[in-house]
């Protein structure tokens, strides 16, 4: 069996996570949403279902504006699967830092901040966008 090559490279499809956390660490809703497909679907932490680039965007207007005001969110992939040449999971590591916190590294932040993520990432041009998102935050 071969091994597919995801293109145009890796670092193109982990970009797209870096690219949220961007959005997020600035609080910007309509940011955070451009990182997914148009019919993008996600499931955050909390349990909601979001199902279009627009509901994501309105969920995270919400959430900046309230209880995610001021968080930071840091992570790293842990393993990139390609699916296709234009399709690929990533499995990654991911911490919610509350104002203040300063961990650098996504296994330094406690339990109960920490999430495992799944992304399903697919080649749109040159670039890669989010089709589907699901996080669980790590339980003790």
């Amino acid at each position: 069996m071969s091994s597919l090559v995801c293109s145009p490279t890796q670092t193109a499809i982990t970009d797209v996570p870096h690219r949220l956390f961007a959005a997020w660490n600035n609080g910007d809703a309509a940011g955070v949403a451009a990182q997914f497909t148009t019919d993008g679907h996600m499931i955050p932490s909390n349990g909601a279902y979001l199902t279009s680039r627009t509901a994501i965007q309105s969920f995270y207007q919400g959430a900046f504006a309230g209880p995610l005001a001021g968080t930071r969110m840091i992570g790293k992939p842990l393993t990139v699967r390609c699916l296709s040449n234009s399709t690929a999971v990533i499995d990654g590591l991911g911490g919610l830092l509350k104002p203040g916190d300063t961990y650098t590294e996504p296994e330094q932040v406690p339990i109960g901040q920490r999430i495992i993520v799944s992304w399903t990432a697919v080649r749109v041009g040159n670039a890669y966008y989010m089709k589907e998102f699901q996080s669980t935050t790590i339980q003790g």
